[in-house]
């Protein structure tokens, strides 16, 4: 009888087990909120299971005290058990792409976040989604600590100043290397920020210093997106804005301008300018508002497709990006197109090929017009009393009593400076795996650009009243191929060790011509026939350099505790001869992570902890090819009378003694992730020493006069970064992520070729200044002005001491530094620096269902900016004529205003621009974005995932400068400016822009 009832039991087991079983009911959604479909939900330990259908719902059988496991190709595996779970279950599932942020590319190789010995800072897509970014530069804009980017023009594709932890040579480029999907060298602008994945900013030497002679400014390694196995997916965008101006100077209009230029004649002598007939005209028909005339609302609209996805064994992405972005002043613009497409694929079993190419466009057009000659410099000089056109309808070539330049209208729209580049770049390879642990990676890339430019200036605009264009065509060609073998290897569980081993080539050609043509016969026809002309020019260029590297790196690392990374690049160059063409840098990181000792296991709200230190040396060419060589020099002579006679003579004697600048940096600092990772902390004290500077070195006429450029300053930059970022609410409905970045920074001269300071001028201003803005001092920050100290005007109980000067109370006045009766050269001396010292940036972003708000706040600080624009509209100089500048009327008057510190209308008046009364704080607080997007729910839109948003550009800027812009700059960015910074004079002001736009995903 037991045996029998023993069965029973046995077979009627599983149906008691299946009678304990209940319906488990839920919804499966993302980080977003919005439900997810064809998850797969599996009873752990069970086969079969289900999937999640269109609005992330679910219903599985599952006993109570089982769990639940819900997987998907793009999705972090997630196990929920049942027991104590309330019904219907919201189980919420996190992306893989959040994943993507835990690894960091460190050149040559990649390396997990929490075990990296050097200092390097990455931005993803997620940091900037939410961003109507164009430009490369604009991702990393107070995103990154220690990483200070500048819109030094706010044109369609201007000029970006971008610094990794300080600026290190005089004479030199002091712009970051970028590396491109393993290009190095690559154009940043060749870049569609929506291909864009990751960007890992390479800051201390220890992690630099594996790029060698290029890595002494920081390095940016970007890693563009690759498809995911899975079903293919296709995204398209569509966004349109609308920029304006960010805002006006305070300008007089045409009656009170007219008013002013009458006092301002009788007060120096002469007789009233305009009747009065005309002063009730101008009040009652008001004038011409120049600003309104240059500045307008610009449309911009953007377009971008791509398809992604594949298998295990092979990947795909592709992409097409569109973008008409027009300037705020007239006639300015951006146009690009680009493509791209990325094939990753496992050949065999050992063997995979991974391709990436793309090709751009950019057409660009009058992005670049600074200076006296710039439309806004002139919308400030010209009369509002005088109007764009004449009676019959021309433009009006000349303004009668206010600046002795061009009509701005005609500066912005009869004149074009148009730049097509077009660029083509491919970087294949393939990676062969002889044993686990053990690959060889191979690849070659080349990256082929051809740049035109067209360049007209309408009968308007010039001097001879003809029109005069000019042509150049240029290409450029790189061609890389590296080698890198790789084995990597956990030994007893103990002791992780990779090393890396990598022989690298580069060469690097340009080539070109110009022609340009003055006084065209036929200005109809422009840039088109340059025949037609009465004067022509032509000139040619050709250069090319090579760069060979043989590197090698070793990672260690002790039970996830001790961490050491030491690594050494030689590199050589051609632009350097004899024993200088080759130089060695070497590198050592260490770290310890304390969160892995005993000791810390009790601090549970500890998940990670490590200090780290660092050094190493990097380079920089800082030389142009052949710059070792002496160089010859075209010049134009009379021999015969009446007649020039071209020739050759020899330039600057060549040294071919010159080497590479030499960066020492070392770095420590602190990483932490607390409280379920949910906060993180990241701090950096580094110290910079940059030797072997590249100067240009008098020459004592009596040797023949001159310079050479020789290795003989010393540049320090030293600093303090700190990061902080959390998850300050995370439930289910509603979240908050917080990033705060912040950076001091402190810049010093050394040492130079002799103890005498170095004058370093712009010429922007244009003979505003008489002598140079800038000197180069040891002890002293580069972007050192160089001035004199305004203190006010004289009062009237002072004209005994002004007579001295030959003033009379209300003149200027500016401290006499040697006490010598007289302001000249003597009273110059250091005024202000035009570096800034911080910068931060704060990005919030808040979920809350299917809406997302993102608010990003950016700010520079502590530097001076030299605005000249304001100097040239409130003085009456000898380019405008007249006073603008609505100031003025706040000026000093005999005995009805003599308070006043803005000058009186004097004929003993003289006006210094170069001093502190232009010299303004440049410090600004900017809301550089605020967006708000609405994901549509699956519910209303069953076959695509549909996001609307809405987004606001510079909405907000918060700053005591007088000026359109305090972020701009009249300097250009290359090869040595950063010894001139900070100077406003004509400068394109940046925009606020608001843009709507969607996103449709499949």
């Amino acid at each position: 009888m037991f045996p029998r009832l023993m069965m029973l039991s046995i077979l009627l087991l599983p149906l008691w087990v299946w009678a304990q079983n209940r319906k488990v009911t839920g919804t499966v959604l993302d980080e977003n909120g919005q439900p997810i479909q064809s998850i797969s939900v599996q009873v752990k330990g069970r086969p079969g299971g289900t999937l999640t259908g269109k609005s992330g719902s679910f219903e599985v059988e599952a006993g109570d005290h089982e769990t639940l496991v819900f997987t998907a190709v793009n999705y972090v595996t997630k196990e929920v058990p049942l027991a104590g779970a309330g019904l219907p279950l919201k189980v919420v599932l996190a992306s893989k792409v959040t994943a993507i942020t835990d690894v960091v590319v460190v050149g040559y190789g990649t390396q997990k976040k929490r075990d990296l010995t050097g200092s390097i800072a990455s931005v993803s897509t997620r940091d900037f989604k939410e961003q109507p970014v164009v430009n490369v530069q604009q991702i990393l804009q107070g995103r990154a600590a220690g990483v200070q980017v500048m819109s030094n023009a706010g044109a369609p594709g201007g000029a970006v100043s971008v610094r990794i932890r300080g600026n290190n040579s005089i004479k030199g480029d002091n712009n970051p290397l970028y590396v491109i999907d393993g290009f190095v060298g690559a154009d940043p602008s060749t870049v569609n920020p929506g291909d864009i994945e990751t960007m890992d900013v390479l800051k201390d030497a220890s992690s630099t210093a594996i790029y060698g002679s290029r890595g002494a400014n920081g390095v940016i390694v970007i890693t563009t997106r690759k498809g995911k196995p899975g079903k293919t997916s296709i995204e398209l965008m569509g966004q349109f804005s609308s920029a304006r101006v960010l805002k006006k100077m305070d300008l007089l209009n045409a009656a009170d301008f007219a008013a002013t230029a009458n006092e301002n004649a009788i007060a120096n002598g002469g007789s009233p300018i305009f009747t009065p007939q005309q002063l009730e005209r101008f009040k009652s028909q008001g004038g011409t508002d120049w600003q309104d005339e240059i500045f307008r609302t610009a449309p911009t609209q953007e377009y971008q497709l791509s398809i992604s996805g594949g298998s295990d064994k092979t990947r795909y992405y592709t992409s097409g990006n569109f973008l008409n972005q027009q300037g705020i002043i007239l006639n300015s613009g951006l146009k690009r197109y680009s493509v791209r497409a990325g094939l990753n694929a496992q050949l065999y079993k050992k063997l995979s090929l991974h391709v990436n190419a793309y090709a751009v466009r950019n057409e660009t057009r009058n992005t670049g017009i600074v200076g006296r000659d710039a439309p806004v410099t002139q919308a400030i000089a010209w009369a509002p009393t005088v109007p764009v056109r004449d009676s019959t309808g021309k433009f009006t070539l000349n303004d009668p009593i206010g600046s002795i330049s061009n009509n701005p209208v005609a500066i912005a729209t009869d004149q074009n400076s148009i730049t097509h580049n077009s660029t083509f770049a491919t970087i294949a390879g393939l990676k062969y795996e002889f044993v686990p642990g053990l690959t060889f990676d191979v690849s070659g890339a080349v990256n082929y650009s051809n740049i035109q430019t067209l360049n007209y200036t309408g009968p308007t605009v010039t001097s001879s009243r003809l029109a005069n264009a000019g042509r150049g065509s240029g290409e450029n060609i790189g061609i890389q191929n590296t080698n890198n073998l790789t084995y990597s290897h956990l030994f007893n569980n103990t002791h992780q060790l990779t090393i890396t081993g990598v022989l690298e080539y580069q060469s690097f050609s340009t080539s070109g011509f110009n022609a340009n043509a003055n006084s065209l016969t036929f200005p109809n026809l422009g840039f088109y026939n340059l025949s037609l002309a009465q004067t022509y020019g032509i000139g040619t260029n050709y250069s090319d350099y090579k760069l060979l590297s043989y590197l090698g790196r070793v990672n260690y690392d002790y039970k996830g505790r001790y961490y050491i990374t030491a690594g050494v690049r030689r590199d050589g160059s051609s632009k350097f001869q004899g024993g200088h063409q080759y130089s060695t840098f070497p590198s050592v990181g260490v770290a310890w992570k304390l969160s892995e000792m005993d000791f810390m296991k009790n601090a549970s709200f500890v998940n990670n902890l490590k200090i780290r230190a660092g050094y190493g040396v990097t380079g920089n060419q800082a030389i142009n090819p052949y710059q070792t060589l002496t160089a010859y020099q075209n010049v134009n002579t009379t021999l015969i009378p009446g007649s020039i006679t071209p020739g050759i003579i020899l330039g600057n004697p060549g040294n071919p003694d010159l080497k590479w600048e030499t960066t020492k940096q070392w770095d420590i600092g602190l990483d932490a992730d607390l409280f379920d990772n949910r906060l993180s902390l990241t701090a950096d004290y580094y110290n910079k020493n940059t030797s072997n500077l590249l100067l240009s070195v008098p020459i004592p006429n009596y040797l023949g006069g001159g310079s050479v450029l020789s290795n003989v300053g010393k540049v320090n930059n030293k600093g303090i970064e700190l990061s902080l970022s959390g998850d300050i609410i995370r439930r289910n409905a509603l979240t908050w992520n917080s990033a705060f970045n912040i950076s001091f920074l402190r810049n010093r001269v050394e040492s130079l070729y002799s103890d005498k300071n170095i004058p370093s001028g712009t010429n922007v201003g244009a003979g505003l200044s008489p002598q140079p803005e800038f000197m180069i001092i040891p002890g002293q920050p580069l972007g050192t002005y160089w001035g004199l100290t305004y203190e006010g005007t004289w009062k009237p109980g002072e004209k005994a001491a002004a007579a001295a000067y030959g003033n009379v109370p209300g003149d200027a006045k500016y401290r006499d530094l040697d006490g010598n009766g007289v302001i000249d050269g003597g009273d110059y001396h250091i005024i202000g620096h035009g570096l800034p010292r911080y910068s931060w940036g704060w990005n919030n972003t808040f979920t809350w269902k299917g809406f997302t708000l993102n608010v990003f706040v950016q700010s520079l600080g502590g530097y001076d900016k030299l605005n000249y624009t304001y100097a040239a509209g409130i003085t009456a100089n000898s380019d405008m004529r007249q006073a603008t500048i609505a100031d003025i009327k706040n000026r000093y008057i005999p005995g009805v205003n003599e308070t006043s510190d803005i000058p009186a209308f004097s004929k003993t008046n003289k006006n210094y621009m170069v001093s502190t009364r232009f010299l303004e704080d440049g410090t600004f607080i900017r809301f550089k974005n605020i967006s708000l997007s609405y994901q549509l729910p699956g519910s209303m839109v069953k076959q695509a995932k549909i996001t609307l948003y809405v987004r606001a550009v510079n909405l907000f800027t918060i700053t005591q400068y007088k000026g359109l812009d305090p972020e701009t700059n009249s300097v250009a960015t290359g090869a040595g400016s950063d010894v001139n910074q900070s100077i406003d004079y004509g400068s394109y002001p940046n925009a606020k822009t608001i843009t709507g736009g969607v996103k449709i995903g499949f």
